[in-house]
């Protein structure tokens, strides 16, 4: 696997949301190659899912095809990010897709890209985070 940024979910959502923090995360991606920033399968889903809720299946198809224009890969789970991720289920009570994201940046050993206070616990546990703020 390569990648040396994983995102939640959350900025990629702040970014078609244009949130605020759209414009960090989008100075983030510009520092990166092609497929240096990555996001789990499992968080792609979820920001499908937000824009298939609030925009429909189109739109969702639309932003499929968008995101082979960002210096995003998009990473599938294996079984040592799905490792990582059900020691931090079971630790910390998180979500399974806030579970995806971190275990991916555990695995790769890279820094999380996020606006989710939820994961400052799992600092502890190693993860580095970068804030979407």
């Amino acid at each position: 696997m390569v990648g040396e940024l994983v995102l939640d979910a959350q900025p990629v959502i702040s970014l078609l949301a244009k949130e605020p923090s759209a414009k960090m995360v989008k100075q983030e991606l510009a520092k990166r190659a092609p497929g240096s920033a990555v996001i789990s399968a499992v968080n792609w889903c979820e920001v499908l899912c937000y824009v298939r809720r609030r925009s429909g299946a189109h739109e969702a198809a639309r932003l499929a095809g968008l995101v082979r224009s960002l210096p995003l890969g998009i990473v599938n789970a294996d079984v040592e990010v799905a490792g990582y991720a059900a020691a931090l289920r079971a630790q910390y009570g998180l979500g399974l897709g806030d579970c995806f994201a971190a275990g991916l940046a555990l695995a790769l050993d890279a820094p999380l890209l996020s606006g989710d206070s939820d994961f400052i616990p799992l600092q502890e546990h190693g993860l580095k985070l970068l804030w979407a703020r």
